[in-house]
């Protein structure tokens, strides 16, 4: 078998589990114990075992190897010991050419949801022993990948690996055999997250483009509502609820991404909902109180955060110009108009209890409705791209774009004209201008990180694998749809 000449990384949205320990540490008797599991819940496993012959001492390598193609009783001669070579083995080339064959194979199948690789040692450090089989296993695409590594090396394999482990797991500690898993059933949630987060930003980005294109009144708390309902539906049946938080975090990233329409203020608004409804959830429990609690936040936030935002911007002038606006049509017109925290209150009770009833609606329904089905139907017939690490980026002039727009300066000078109609000094609506610009510059800063992809490449890299398999998903399904 020739020697492996790149590393070929195995696609992002999968799960990479070392399993690590010297030798005789049971690291195979691990993974067999893992894929008899798997393979009697029904699911498919791939992978290789090896079966080490007679030990000299605890600590050192066998004088021969066989190995087992899982769900097949067939025994292949694999290595051999011999002292004359360094490193002291020697390997049969009919099981060589048996591996690749196997390998090369599993190309031609639907991804494997399982991938179980014994072992990683320094043979595979110099690209011999299953490291030449890299290439093709990874172009499988498997879904979730346990290797066993020889311990000190796990560092040096990640670099012929091309990618970091999500997870390593001693042999020797107590509950590695739980945590293997555990790991498995917490890949099939974050993979059932990155669907519905899939599904809730292509909703952003088509209907919500359309509708704030169209103008069309409640658009916000329509969508908002959506948003809850997609919470609810992604939620039912999780180990760990709470973890809804993060559906919208994806939605907001693809919303982001979208090549129309507003991005910054939308994608803040979508993440503020999961952070209140994911926090309800997650203090309260998954009940109809925190459901019904968290959609009407929900609610409530899409009737403020727009006024939230000018807040931030204009300041208390923004008051100041309301109570002037008040003030003269009571004059003129002889008609009195409510404070501005009744116009407030009113509109975030409107929302608030229109969200939550459609919220406990879709916790009652537990399915999504046609609708929305078909929506999540098409996110999971999308095939993965496997080069989603750098999806669509927008450029500087589109990302600027959104700051160009009538609309977002219109608040700004009705306020101004307020004040200066109102014996407003031209000093304050100076240091008005001044204020909404540097506000407007902190949103420039936001803007410049609107690149999911690199949020999903640094929760992977802190730890977070689970959002990161989730977010990475969503975007190469999306991008995979655009080819």
């Amino acid at each position: 078998m020739p020697e492996l000449s790149a590393p070929s990384p195995v696609p992002a949205p999968s799960l990479l589990i070392a399993v690590t320990g010297g030798p005789g540490a049971s690291k195979t008797t691990l993974l067999a114990e893992l894929a008899s599991a798997q393979l009697a819940r029904g699911h498919r496993v791939e992978g290789v075992l090896a079966l080490a012959g007679r030990r000299r001492t605890p600590t050192q390598g066998a004088d021969e190897y066989w190995l087992r193609l899982i769900g097949s009783d067939q025994e292949l001669s694999w290595a051999v010991r011999d002292e004359s070579l360094d490193p002291p083995y020697c390997f049969e080339p009919e099981t060589e050419l048996k591996l690749r064959t196997w390998a090369e194979r599993l190309g031609t199948l639907p991804p494997p949801p399982l991938l179980v690789l014994d072992e990683f040692s320094k043979f595979e450090v110099m690209g011999k022993g299953l490291m030449p089989l890299w290439p093709a296993l990874a172009a499988a695409q498997p879904q979730v990948v346990v290797i066993a590594v020889r311990e000190g090396l796990v560092e040096a394999i990640e670099q012929l690996l091309g990618r970091k482990f999500d997870v390593c797991i001693s042999a020797t500690a107590p509950d590695a055999f739980v945590r293997l898993q555990q790991a498995c059933e917490d890949y099939g949630e974050w993979t059932r997250l990155g669907l519905y987060g899939g599904a809730a930003g292509a909703v952003e980005v088509t209907v919500g483009s359309a509708l704030h294109a169209a103008k069309v009144p409640l658009s916000g708390l329509m969508l908002s509502s959506v948003q809850a309902a997609m919470m609810v539906y992604a939620g039912t049946g999780l180990n760990q609820p709470g973890r809804v938080v993060w559906v919208p975090f994806i939605s907001g990233g693809l919303k982001a991404l979208s090549p129309a329409g507003s991005r910054v203020r939308p994608m803040i608004a979508i993440i503020m909902q999961g952070l209140l409804f994911g926090g309800t959830v997650q203090l309260l429990g998954w009940n109809m109180l925190a459901l019904g609690l968290g959609g009407a936040l929900v609610g409530a936030w899409a009737a403020l955060q727009g006024i939230v935002l000018q807040y931030l911007m204009l300041g208390k002038d923004m008051v100041k110009a309301y109570d002037t606006a008040v003030l003269w049509i009571a004059q003129h017109w002889g008609i009195s108009a409510p404070g501005l925290p009744w116009v407030l209150g009113g509109w975030a009770l409107l929302h608030a209890v229109a969200s939550c009833g459609l919220t406990l609606a879709a916790w009652r329904l537990r399915q999504p409705p046609a609708m929305l089905q078909r929506i999540i139907d098409q996110e999971k017939a999308r095939t993965l791209s496997r080069h989603s690490a750098h999806p669509f980026t927008p450029s500087w002039p589109a990302r600027l774009r959104e700051f160009t727009r009538w609309h977002f300066w219109l608040p700004l000078l009705v306020v101004a004209a307020i004040l200066l109609g109102g014996g407003g000094s031209w000093a304050s609506v100076i240091w008005l201008v001044l204020r909404f610009i540097g506000v407007a510059c902190v949103l420039l800063a936001l803007v410049s990180l609107l690149q999911p992809a690199r949020w999903a490449e640094h929760l992977r890299r802190y730890g977070w694998w689970g959002p990161a398999l989730a977010m990475s998903g969503a975007l190469g399904r999306r991008e995979a749809a655009k080819k």
